[in-house]
């Protein structure tokens, strides 16, 4: 599937979870990751809400919606207080993303780590060309269905090698991941 074909998919998982509505009782919130980026090659969304008390019912509360709403599989909270980012996660499957499910990454942060990922998403935005996101989109079609992939090689793993480092195809990203 496309990018632009993942994104309508990824509208309408949004509309229909409500995202906007559940995250309406928060100061902020957006979607970043791939999304953001025009970067999806796999069907995964990533979340970050602006909730520096760290209010774990209203978490577990907008959570337990999403999940009930999109009839998930699988859901998985983890606190990550003290940790990076500082926040509390849900990861909510709607089956085996390796077999094409969604996957939503929702991360509830303090100020200091919502301002750091929107600033990178913003910095991402900015930097990514046609040239960029075309390589970035090959490489991470070859990866996104390894085992190794979100483990040991990740979207920003391979996003650096290409905007920082120059690799330019699928062979100069494995040299440069596996040194």
């Amino acid at each position: 599937m496309t990018n632009e074909q993942l994104k309508t998919e990824a509208d309408l998982i949004i509309h229909r979870a409500g995202l906007p509505e559940l995250f309406g009782a928060y100061a902020r919130w957006f979607i970043g990751g791939s999304y953001s980026y025009d970067l999806m090659c796999w069907r995964d969304l990533d979340v970050y809400v602006l909730d520096p008390e760290h209010d774990l019912k209203h978490c577990f509360d907008v959570s337990y919606e999403v999940t009930k709403r999109l009839a998930a599989k699988k859901a998985r909270f983890t606190n990550n207080l003290g940790g990076k980012p500082n926040g509390l996660y849900w990861g909510i499957k709607l089956g085996d993303e390796r077999q094409g499910a969604w996957k939503l990454d929702l991360w509830f942060l303090d100020t200091a780590a919502y301002e750091q990922h929107e600033q990178y998403s913003a910095e991402m935005r900015r930097r990514l060309r046609p040239e960029t996101r075309s390589v970035i989109l090959e490489i991470k079609e070859a990866y996104w269905r390894r085992r190794e992939y979100r483990d040991t090689i990740t979207g920003d793993l391979i996003y650096r090698a290409v905007l920082d480092q120059g690799v330019c195809s699928v062979a100069d990203f494995e040299l440069v991941a596996h040194d």
